[in-house]
Order: C-alpha cells, then sequence, then structure tokens
C-alpha cells in the first residue's frame, strides 16, 4: 500500500495513538495496602507491591546516581505521627551494568511498613504517594501511586 501525502497526518495520529495506549496498559507493580494493629494507639501502615514477573522494584536505599530509589510521601496530618521511616524487607542485592554499581530490588513481591502513632479516636484517612521505579531487562518506568488509608 502507498502512502499518499493525505494519509500521512491519519498515520502519524495511528502511532501516536498506540504509543500512548500500550503506555498506560503496561503497570508491572500493583500496590495494596493493610492496617495491622499493634496497641490501642500504634499501627502499621502496609504497603504490599506485587511485581510482574521479570520486573523489579528498587528498595528506598540506592547508591546516588543510581535508580530512582521507592519513596512515601504522606500528606501533613495532625490526626498521627510517624515513627521512624518505613522499613522493608530484606531485598536482593546485584551488580547492574546499566548504573554501573551494586544495587537492592526486589522481584515479585515487596513489603513497606510505616509505624504510625494515632493522636485522635475520631476517623480519619492518611493520605499520600508512593513514588518508584521499575525495570525489565529492557526499560524502566518511573511511577506515581496515591494511597488512602482510612483509620
Amino acid at each position: 500500500m502507498q502512502v499518499t501525502y493525505s494519509m500521512k497526518p491519519l498515520l502519524v495520529l495511528f502511532v501516536l495513538f498506540s504509543a500512548t495506549v500500550s503506555a498506560q496498559i503496561l503497570k508491572p507493580v500493583k500496590w495494596t495496602t493493610t492496617i495491622e494493629t499493634l496497641s490501642a494507639s500504634e499501627f502499621n501502615l502496609v504497603f504490599i507491591a506485587n511485581i510482574d514477573d521479570h520486573w523489579h522494584l528498587y528498595s528506598q536505599t540506592v547508591p546516588e546516581n543510581g535508580p530512582l530509589p521507592t519513596v512515601f510521601v504522606f500528606e501533613n496530618n495532625s490526626n498521627i505521627k510517624l515513627i521512624g521511616k518505613p522499613a522493608e524487607q530484606k531485598g536482593k542485592t546485584v551488580y547492574e551494568a546499566v548504573f554501573e554499581m551494586k544495587v537492592t530490588y526486589f522481584e515479585n513481591k515487596a513489603v513497606f511498613k510505616q509505624k504510625v502513632k494515632r493522636l485522635t479516636n475520631k476517623p480519619f484517612a492518611i493520605v499520600g504517594e508512593i513514588e518508584f521505579m521499575t525495570c525489565d531487562n529492557q526499560q524502566c518506568i518511573q511511577e506515581y501511586e496515591d494511597f488512602e488509608i482510612k483509620l
């Protein structure tokens, strides 16, 4: 089939639309949240990342000039006090040639826990965002995931 000048804009739109649709479908990490009760006023906010096969999610601690770390951003909330930083399970530390350094990441599943102290008895929500990078052997994706946890 010969592409005429009048068909070129249509072809460009089709290519752009196809790229946009495929970019929206690619979501190799799915997040869920739960709450662990530690006492009447202390809880762990549990963030679970289910990671697709052949993909990995980077730790919160990565060397400078390496991949983007996983970061938990909590909106200011006078109803809670964050205790420490989010804890993470032990990951896999390997040398990655693309970054020319050893990095720690998670495969299949990662669990992060943020300890909080409740400062009120009234119901409220903890709101924030998870910023993270996930890669396979061909590409990396920087993503953002909003969360809302009701107490």
